[in-house]
């Protein structure tokens, strides 16, 4: 059996000084989600017998990372180390690879994830001690070790890439696996302390979408597959036991509403069960029904985040998101009669963006916000990710090769059609529109203000009985809707 150390290292927004106080990083990951991916190969290998450590240091600047990395080298001393490499954690999974090459070369090292699974040929290429596992990595990696340990021929294993007397061998393709209840629950006891109140969970793998700036059909090739309601169940009750101190469990599969008939199975077992525990999830806004909001609501689920992502049906549909403006008043008017927290999440930039599209989205979202108040701090702007449509569209018309992964850059924006100036104008355009973050006492103070009040006048009566609604919350929820009810009546101060 081998000592396996993974890592997923520090991604490439964190840097030294914010990231490199280890208290501070550990309170604010207390307080955050935790990615699944290495928690699962983590008991996968476990229960073959395996001696596994993990290492999550996404949230930690470089030297922090670094030096909690090289710590585990001397004391764990690992046959193995299995980096997940993302896009925006390649440059510094690289400086560990490289590090772990020339002072440890015995050990072997073998990168998975979204990026490797993608770039494996540049990879392999550039760094012929790696192998590569491409797509879900429970059982390719499994007998990826066990080839290792046995020095049979590593081509016989599939989902894999190497390098053999410098040529790129990748061997046959491995199918997803289709039951997901046959793989050991994930390993949550790597992320909780007494201090952490919510835990992380999947219910499913895959989406059959391809929109044009996600990556994922490059891992789950348009399939969803699920766990049984039953074998989730388990895992929650396990969690429970586990944790008692957890009181929510965000919920993070990649479309989790794909079956309205399977959401409100699981809801109903909840019921039954008598499970306390508030849930959180995101999912697509079609389909989306009113019986599974009910059931949603009944199951305590106190939020949900959608991908809305722009409000012109145009772009929408050059994003290939099958979503349009009709549908998502349809689900916004079912929202309206619950109390269900929502969150739309936004992307500036995506082709056919313009100031005209930018204007239109955001009074799209003021509809959404008269019906079911969204509450924004912030808009993504579009990133340029391997394996994406935008991607292909980027290397066309030259605004960067494949050769640029192999650098240091930032995983960049999409600049084909705007500059970088004007797409940060842009966000500052959509949230002076519709982020009521925008008129609150810090920005007063800073004098940024004037632009959002202007813009959001109209809106300031839901702005504020959201607020309202939000910190009434903690006096119950008769309170909370009292206080939203009285400020909902206030007369519309102005008009845009």
């Amino acid at each position: 059996m081998s000592k396996i150390l993974l890592v997923t290292s520090n991604f490439e927004e964190n840097v030294e000084p914010m990231y490199a106080d280890r208290e501070k990083v550990m309170a604010m990951v207390d307080g955050s989600h935790y990615p699944l991916g290495l928690p699962y190969i983590h008991s996968y290998m476990e229960s073959l017998g395996h001696e596994v450590r993990t290492l999550f240091l996404n949230s930690y600047g470089w030297e922090l990372c670094f030096s909690e990395m090289t710590k585990a080298l001397e004391e764990f001393r690992p046959d193995i180390v299995g980096f997940q490499m993302l896009t925006q954690n390649r440059v510094s999974t690289y400086k560990l690879m490289e590090h772990i090459h020339e002072k440890y070369p015995n050990i072997k090292i073998v990168a998975g994830g979204v990026h490797a699974s993608i770039m494996y040929e540049q990879l392999v290429k550039k760094y012929p001690y790696l192998m590569v596992v491409i797509g879900e990595g429970e059982i390719s990696f499994a007998e990826l070790v066990k080839a290792l340990e046995e020095e049979s021929e590593l081509a016989n294993v599939d989902g894999i890439a190497f390098s053999r007397e410098g040529r790129m061998v990748k061997t046959r393709h491995r199918p997803l696996i289709k039951d997901l209840d046959m793989l050991p629950f994930p390993k949550h006891e790597l992320y909780f302390n007494d201090n952490r109140m919510f835990g992380c969970l999947l219910t499913s793998r895959g989406c059959p979408c391809k929109c044009s700036f996600c990556a994922l059909d490059s891992i789950s090739l348009g399939v969803n597959r699920t766990r049984s309601v039953k074998n989730v169940i388990e895992e929650i009750e396990l969690m429970m036991k586990q944790f008692p101190q957890m009181k929510r469990i965000w919920i993070h599969d990649d479309t989790f509403f794909l079956n309205n008939k399977r959401v409100i199975e699981f809801c109903d077992e909840v019921i039954k069960r008598k499970i306390k525990m508030e849930f959180i999830c995101s999912g697509r806004i079609k389909p989306f029904t009113e019986e599974m909001a009910k059931k949603l609501e009944e199951a305590n689920f106190t939020k949900i985040m959608f991908g809305l992502e722009s409000g012109v049906d145009s772009i929408l549909v050059r994003a290939h998101k099958g979503i349009t403006q009709q549908r998502v008043l349809d689900t916004f008017r079912i929202l309206s009669k619950t109390k269900l927290d929502v969150m739309c999440f936004l992307i500036v930039g995506l082709p056919g963006e313009t100031e005209e599209t930018i204007i239109e989205t955001a009074n799209f979202v003021k509809k959404l916000q008269k019906m079911r108040y969204i509450r924004y701090g912030d808009a993504a702007i579009l990133r340029v990710y391997p394996g994406t449509e935008v991607y292909r569209i980027a290397k066309e018309k030259g605004q960067l090769t494949d050769d640029y992964w192999l650098g240091d850059g930032p995983t960049p924006h999409y600049l084909v059609e705007n500059s970088e100036e004007e797409l940060v104008r842009y966000e500052k355009l959509l949230l002076d529109r519709i982020a009521i973050d925008r008129i609150l006492t810090w920005n007063v103070l800073k004098g940024d203000w004037q632009d959002a009040l202007k813009a959001q006048w109209e809106m300031l009566p839901y702005g504020f009985a959201y607020l309202a609604e939000f910190t009434w919350k903690r006096k119950g929820p008769a309170a909370s809707r009292l206080v939203s009810k009285v400020i909902r009546k206030i007369p519309v101060l102005g008009k845009k």
